[in-house]
């Protein structure tokens, strides 16, 4: 019998020995991993990122808050100039040709206004105040220098207040402004103050406009009377032989030219209408 050769010979059987390893236990159910805290604020002296604060570009700060404010200072010393220079002059509305065109609405009487005295009495202005008026025209509404709307109807040549008036645009030389009454009424004078008596600081509107240099006034039954007139901003009145009428006819006869300068305007203006009789 021949002998197996030594790699076919099996091994021999292995048994534990105390001075072995034990074996490995089996693995457990796996476990969370731990939880990380949020991060705190960086160290002073380091940004977040890790880079030191002194060491990041500083923000770039706007100007637009002072370009904002140093134009609002320049805007209000601008307009306080402008006011200062034209002395806050009332705006009057223009018409073609460069004629202002100034009608209709209710004016405040003005403040500090200086007035001359009138020649008007009382009874004269109940008189007047009872006559329905007819004018040629009328003038459109303007604005006084506190901005107010001053119109120019015709019945403020007959509400007793010199510093309103009717007027109308242009040259007012051959126009006539009718006065009629509900019954006939005796009148012993007649008289008008021949312009806008009004003053507005800077501006006098009496110099400012055309002043009535001339007048006839015509009455029912075929009378006339003419009246010369001066540049005065009072009543100017004159009497007459009494005379009982349903109408009285004032006709413009001749007024001067426009005013000059910053206060000039191209209107004919009255101020005030009376009429006296023995009531009065």
């Amino acid at each position: 019998m021949q002998p197996l050769p030594p790699s076919s010979v099996p091994p021999s059987a292995r048994y534990p020995l105390y001075a072995d390893a034990p074996p490995p236990a089996p693995p457990g159910p796996p476990t969370a991993p731990p939880r990380s805290s949020p991060p705190g604020p960086p160290p002073a002296g380091q940004s977040r990122a890790g880079q030191p604060a002194a060491d990041r570009p500083a923000r770039r700060r706007t100007a637009l808050p002072w370009v904002a404010a140093l134009a609002l200072l320049a805007l209000v010393a601008l307009t306080g100039i402008v006011l200062l220079v034209t002395g806050g002059s009332p705006q009057e509305p223009q018409a073609a040709g460069g004629d202002p065109t100034p009608a209709p609405v209710s004016e405040p009487a003005g403040a500090g206004e200086e007035e001359e005295p009138s020649d008007q009495p009382a009874g004269q202005r109940r008189l007047a105040a009872l006559a329905l008026v007819d004018v040629p025209a009328t003038a459109p509404a303007s604005t006084d220098g506190d901005g107010n709307r001053v119109s120019f109807h015709a019945r403020r040549m007959l509400d007793g207040d010199p510093r309103t008036a009717w007027r109308m645009a242009g040259d007012g030389t051959g126009q006539v402004v009718t006065f009629r009454f509900d019954e006939p009424v005796e009148i012993t004078s007649v008289g008008l103050v021949n312009g806008y008596a009004k003053k507005d600081p800077p501006h006098d509107w009496y110099d400012g406009n055309r002043r009535i240099l001339r007048v006839s006034w015509l009455f029912e039954d075929g009378s006339e009377v003419t009246q010369d007139l001066r540049e005065r901003r009072a009543l100017q009145v004159v009497d007459i032989d009494p005379v009982s009428t349903r109408q009285v006819q004032l006709r413009i006869l001749d007024v001067t030219a426009p005013g000059r300068g910053r206060s000039g305007r191209d209107y004919t203006a009255i101020s005030e209408v009376a009429f006296g009789g023995p009531t009065g």
